[in-house]
């Protein structure tokens, strides 16, 4: 049962690493810039998806999987293919055809965890950090200031969204639109396209309800007992 499972996250760890490589060495017809942010943005996120599918076993890792190999056969097939760009593809469809095939359907919890976040919650985590790859996927020609401040905006806030602090979500509500203006301004109509109905979509998932919880829950977690502590009841005896 756990060969399969480990295949697919390797073929996944293979199509990313051959992708991001692939960028690097044939970047058209991105600019330079350009493709760093996305074969950066590549190789962070293979990284979380083949934790998420080897360790934590939760269907969100199963869907991001899913969108980083299709992520890594776009890039390649819009340039020239070369060796690693071959590789990307054998590597992708392998994995592709395991992620979106029954096989992996007992590996994954049918549930998510009862003490984890909720899945709309992890959307927005994962969102908020894939806005630095999206700005060069928006502006695949040049990069400008703009895209650079919500690409560092981005990470910035699913950093401390993902330490819990308050501030991120209400930035991520508030301060973000104000911040993706300028660079959907500055992106060439489709790309702007995307980071206009991207961004609105994250800041959709800022103002749910489960996002909020998942930084300031109703109930904190109550420790147990500790061993050799009476109990009340113990400690009241006549």
């Amino acid at each position: 049962m756990v060969l399969i499972p480990s295949l697919v996250a390797a073929l996944t760890a293979i199509a990313g690493a051959a992708a991001a490589v692939h960028l690097v060495l044939r970047p058209d017809p991105f600019s330079g810039p350009s493709a760093a942010v996305i074969a950066v943005g590549i190789a962070v996120y293979t990284v979380i998806a083949v934790t998420g599918v080897s360790l934590v076993r939760g269907r969100w890792a199963r869907r991001l999987a899913i969108v980083v190999v299709v992520l890594d056969l776009a890039v390649v097939a819009v340039g020239e293919l070369d060796l690693f760009g071959w590789i990307t593809i054998v590597a992708a469809l392998g994995a592709l055809g395991g992620l979106l095939g029954r096989w992996l359907d007992g590996w994954f919890r049918l549930r998510p965890s009862a003490t984890g976040p909720d899945p709309l919650a992890v959307v927005l985590l994962l969102g908020l950090g894939a806005l630095a790859p999206a700005v060069g996927l928006a502006s695949p020609d040049r990069l400008t200031t703009a895209h650079g401040i919500l690409g560092a905006a981005g990470l910035l806030l699913a950093w401390a969204y993902s330490k819990a602090q308050v501030w991120s979500l209400w930035a991520a509500r508030i301060v973000l639109p104000v911040v993706a203006l300028p660079a959907v301004l500055a992106s060439p109509w489709p790309g702007a396209l995307a980071l206009a109905v991207g961004t609105a979509a994250l800041v959709w998932l800022a103002w749910s309800r489960e996002a909020l919880l998942a930084v300031q829950p109703l109930m904190a977690t109550l420790p147990g007992p500790r061993y050799g502590t009476a109990r009340p009841e113990e400690s009241e005896a006549p």
